[in-house]
């Protein structure tokens, strides 16, 4: 046997001799060994040469549970799609790599990329999810689309316009050649809207100050809020003109349709405001149902939400009470799918990421500089540091998993190993979101199929991503001259 596996590694050399690095640094021809199916895996592996990834040494972690079953006591949200479900030589696959429906669509796995920025051109933003999706995510969410040309936070932030079809439609091609499937998250920045930018004063909620730009944003009308619902929709007709798969809506982070659900930013009285979350609902609740009217039945609707703002003082964010009640009322007005997220950009903003605050990258790349001596002053109280734990949003998150009913849940936040998107959805979450650790590895979950296949049954190991969580990939949204790359990550090799 082990003769024969000489000569197959030698073959696999020949044919693809970063393949044969990655199997010995993962150590598998030592699991391939005595293997009654490693022709079928070595053929698996053969047939993968031509694919382009990112081939840095494998994080592997011993573990026994990656193949792990749902527990019958788990709530399963969405189609598993259960013919799928044995992979090599009749074992089960992990988890994470079977698929899942949502709405009229089929994701070939439960990996996909979060929206998080991706490039200031749409030559980069092809690189970015092309990649990625090469890399085996199941689909990948382009970020920061902004309804209209007052909601923007930054000078090349894309504009979901009828004239933005064409180069989108680029976007989409490649991504859906390269074997994955393209969602998009509507945005309007409201309060922190760059002024500088759009030309004229933020509209928000209420009256409310504006750390980001050191300005005031002022309280719209109805007939401009009404004017904002419409065009969340016309931008999801161009989405799907331009051939995205699926829509996301942000309401988290303390974009346009969070500002709504805040205490904080919302003070109105009368429409689209309120002392509960139920009132203050109405208005992300007007837009879901402007864009499903838009997109229909068949394109997934999802909504990114808060389950935390991360606000300093009591009263001024969400409570989870609050957030459960909203999760609630989201699903009664037909989403698809929720990612249970938290923080506010302009007042907490390192809240969604934890780990590592870059302060003085941030400063350097900061396009004023008024703007970057405010961040180096009062840096510590609108960016403070927060520690990084695995999964942070674990906990608000399982307590909204288990109040909603049927909609699915995705996971989102410090998602980095094999072992925690295993465990999270035989837990119930549905799907997870990551962006940091794909990042730092666009190709985790290729390396999660080569494990797999190549330990057909019994103990495997399982993949985690060396992203250390230094938070150097978030300057790229501050310099549009900067890539978006992880600097830990080697350069890529030339093909």
């Amino acid at each position: 046997m082990y003769g024969m596996l000489d000569d197959v590694v030698e073959q696999i050399e020949r044919a693809c001799p970063r393949t044969a690095a990655v199997l010995r640094e993962a150590r598998l021809f030592g699991v391939l060994a005595g293997r009654a199916g490693w022709e079928l895996v070595c053929g698996s592996v053969r047939s993968r040469a031509d694919t382009r990834l990112d081939w840095t040494p494998m994080v592997v972690v011993p573990t026994v549970t990656s193949a792990v079953a749902p527990s019958s006591d788990s709530p399963q949200r969405g189609d598993i799609g259960g013919a799928h479900r044995v992979g090599h030589c009749g074992a089960q696959l992990p988890l994470c790599l079977q698929p899942l429906r949502l709405a009229g669509i089929t994701l070939k796995n439960r990996v996909v990329r979060a929206a998080a920025f991706g490039g200031g051109t749409i030559d980069q933003l092809i690189a970015t999810h092309v990649e990625v999706s090469r890399g085996g995510a199941a689909m990948t969410t382009v970020a920061y689309a902004s309804v209209s040309s007052d909601g923007r936070s930054f000078a090349s932030q894309i504009v979901l316009s009828p004239d933005a079809v064409p180069s989108l439609r680029r976007l989409t091609s490649a991504v859906h050649a390269a074997g994955g499937k393209i969602a998009i998250q509507l945005t309007h920045a409201g309060a922190f809207a760059n002024r500088s930018v759009t030309g004229v004063q933020q509209l928000a909620p209420s009256w409310i100050f504006n750390p980001a730009g050191w300005d005031f944003a002022r309280e719209m009308t109805d007939d401009e809020a009404e004017a904002i619902i419409a065009q969340f929709a016309s931008a999801a007709t161009v989405a799907i003109a331009a051939g995205f798969d699926a829509v996301e809506l942000h309401a988290g982070h303390g974009y346009l349709l969070s500002q709504f659900l805040t205490p904080f930013c919302n003070r109105r009285r009368g429409r689209f405001g309120g002392p509960t979350a139920q009132d203050r609902l109405s208005y992300p609740l007007a837009v879901l149902e402007a864009v499903r009217r838009a997109v229909g039945r068949d394109v997934p609707v999802i909504v990114k939400m808060n389950a935390t703002d991360g606000l300093p003082a009591p009263g001024w964010g969400l409570t989870l009470s609050d957030a459960i009640t909203i999760a609630q009322g989201f699903e009664r007005g037909g989403v698809d799918a929720l990612v249970l997220s938290g923080g506010t950009v302009s007042r907490s903003g390192f809240a969604m990421l934890t780990g590592d605050v870059p302060r003085f990258s941030m400063a350097r790349a900061m396009p004023g500089r008024l703007s970057a001596i405010g961040l180096l002053v009062f840096g510590w109280v609108y960016v403070p540091t927060v520690p990084f734990e695995e999964a942070f949003f674990r906990g608000q998150a399982r307590a909204i998993l288990s109040a909603v009913g049927s909609v699915p849940v995705a996971l989102i936040g410090g998602v980095t190993t094999e072992v925690t998107i295993n465990s999270a959805l035989d837990g119930g979450f549905a799907f997870v979101q990551m962006a940091r650790a794909l990042i730092r590895q666009p190709d985790f979950v290729r390396r999660i199929e080569l494990v797999a296949s190549a330990a057909p049954s019994g103990p495997m190991t399982a993949v985690a991503s060396p992203c250390i969580h230094c938070n150097q990939c978030v300057v790229a949204t501050l310099d549009p001259t900067r890539p978006v790359e992880c600097p830990e990550r080697r350069a890529p090799a030339s093909w």
